[in-house]
């Protein structure tokens, strides 16, 4: 058993990934919202910054 201290000093998140999961890897979940998504961020611009004086 490892102490909390131990724990806390990790730089790795403690988390286990369900191995079931990998049978999602190659499917893209939505893709109809993925291509809205690509399609406003390629029209998509930042606001004009305004000058502080």
């Amino acid at each position: 058993m490892k102490t909390i201290a131990d724990l806390n000093a990790r730089k790795a998140p403690i988390v286990r990934i369900d191995a079931s999961l990998d049978q999602y890897r190659d499917q893209t979940p939505f893709p109809a919202k993925l291509a809205k998504a690509n399609e406003l961020l390629k029209t998509a611009t930042l606001p004009a910054r305004r000058q502080r004086g």
